[in-house]
């Protein structure tokens, strides 16, 4: 009997310590920014879905039924569209807030659930047939897919150059070309040249009475080459239906200048050129020796040369992968179209030549480089050239608001070589010079109009002012370095 009361005693204790323990809930520290959460964005919906959303049991990622499953709650439940707008750190609490628990199975359900009713889950989706595809997929052996596009192996152009030229008869240093040129390719990178050009100046002009005429007449400076050579493609890239590129021609032959006695002899030089289709620009330099060692000529030139240009492949852009090389560098032309040299030795300006070289720097920065033609015809007096050279940084204004279009600013310096009458206060000197332009811009080129303002800041070109309009494109040559323009 004694027995018994003991064994009666002991179970009464412990009944009396496990039932408080028993009574205790389970400890849930984010249920209560959970409940907040659920009233701050208005989610009253989601209790009553409690049960529902702890049953669902999604994978990772979603299988098409799952995820239609969950588009079907989302309309019929319009107001799970606000999960999107909740932190992550904030929905899981709400997960915590309808399992009253922040561990264990209903939990990690229900939180996987809303995750995905906020688009932040990856969805299985089967393939698509690819004959009903939007977007066509090319296989990793897209080769045999590719074709390699191919010009006629013989080309020919013409082109017309303006420029310097040296000769041991008195000259004013401007030059005028027009040339022929044939083209055999023999692949796609090497071939021959043969071009044939005719270059005019004229004789030093001297105004010894002052009154706007060349007094001394010495003759025009007129030379014919005949120059022949390997050409070297450096660099060339797909473009639309054709290709651009880079070209070195190296050059040898003979230099006659009929107009003259005794300059003629062997020359050598060299000509660079950039090329989109049948349009190049480019840089020609020749040199006489022998009896035509005084002969020099600097010219820029533009012209129509088809035929005989490198192919391309198509399997160049397979996949539309982009190419490993960049080329933030843009070639263009601008024409000075009219204007007014503010000196009574200037007067009125006429169309003239330009060329430029763009290198992107930043989204707002390029620097440039420029060479160009400015041309005084006159009109009581002789006419004046400017042939100037110049470095300096191009600044697009602002974000384009009307597509791709936009303001900019032009800042350089460099020399320009003055030809005309001599003694002259607009002659060659530094010269500064800054415009303002307008035009659209795209990836791979652009066009423009500029106003200029030119001033000569050296001894010998103090007079030299001029305002003219000018107009221009470019191309640049890896469309990529030049996105954040498009």
């Amino acid at each position: 009997m004694r027995r018994l009361r003991a064994i009666g005693v002991a179970l009464a204790i412990a009944a009396a310590l496990v039932a408080p323990a028993a009574a205790q809930a389970p400890s849930c520290t984010a249920c209560a920014r959970g409940d907040a959460t659920i009233a701050r964005f208005a989610l009253h919906a989601l209790p009553p879905l409690a049960a529902e959303l702890g049953a669902l049991r999604l994978d990772d990622p979603l299988s098409a039924d799952q995820y239609a499953r969950l588009l079907e709650l989302r309309r019929r439940v319009p107001a799970l569209v606000e999960l999107g707008a909740v932190p992550d750190r904030d929905r899981d609490a709400i997960a915590a807030a309808l399992c009253r628990a922040d561990t264990g199975d209903c939990f990690e359900a229900t939180a996987h659930a809303l995750r995905c009713l906020a688009d932040r889950c990856t969805v299985a989706l089967p393939p698509t047939d690819p004959h009903h595809a939007d977007l066509v997929t090319l296989p990793d052996d897209c080769h045999q897919y590719s074709t390699h596009a191919r010009s006629q192996r013989y080309g020919l152009g013409v082109d017309w150059g303006t420029g310097w030229q040296r000769s041991r008869y008195p000259s004013d240093g401007g030059a005028w070309s027009l040339g022929i040129a044939g083209r055999l390719r023999l692949d796609d990178r090497f071939g021959v040249v043969a071009r044939v050009d005719r270059v005019a100046g004229r004789d030093q002009a001297t105004d010894a009475n002052h009154d706007g005429y060349d007094d001394f007449s010495t003759g025009t400076i007129t030379r014919i080459t005949a120059l022949a050579g390997p050409t070297i493609v450096l660099d060339h890239s797909r473009f639309a239906d054709t290709v651009r590129f880079a070209r070195l021609d190296l050059l040898a032959g003979y230099l006659t200048t009929p107009s003259q006695a005794d300059e003629a002899g062997p020359a050598a030089g060299a000509d660079l050129t950039y090329q989109m289709s049948i349009v190049q620009v480019g840089l020609r330099f020749v040199q006489g020796f022998g009896d035509a060692r005084t002969a020099t000529m600097l010219l820029g030139h533009v012209g129509l040369a088809p035929g005989s240009i490198p192919g391309y492949d198509d399997q160049t852009d397979c996949g539309a992968a982009t190419s490993p090389r960049r080329t933030p560098l843009a070639i263009g032309m601008d024409f000075p179209l009219v204007g007014y040299g503010l000196s009574s030795q200037l007067g009125y300006l006429v169309p003239g030549l330009g060329f430029e070289a763009a290198w992107h720097v930043t989204h707002r920065l390029d620097a440039l480089a420029r060479a160009d033609l400015l041309v005084y015809p006159g009109y009581d007096r002789d006419r004046v050239l400017h042939q100037a050279l110049l470095a300096g940084a191009r600044i697009a204004h602002g974000h384009r608001h009307h597509g791709n279009t936009g303001w900019f600013t032009t800042i350089a310096a460099g020399y320009s070589h003055g030809i005309g009458l001599d003694p002259t206060s607009v002659g060659s000197g530094p010269i500064a010079d800054v415009s303002l332009g307008w035009g659209g811009e795209w990836a791979d080129g652009a066009g423009y109009l500029r106003l200029h303002a030119r001033s000569g800041i050296g001894p010998d070109n103090y007079d030299y002012r001029a305002v003219f309009l000018s107009a221009g494109f470019e191309l640049r040559i890896d469309p990529n370095s030049w996105r954040d323009r498009d």
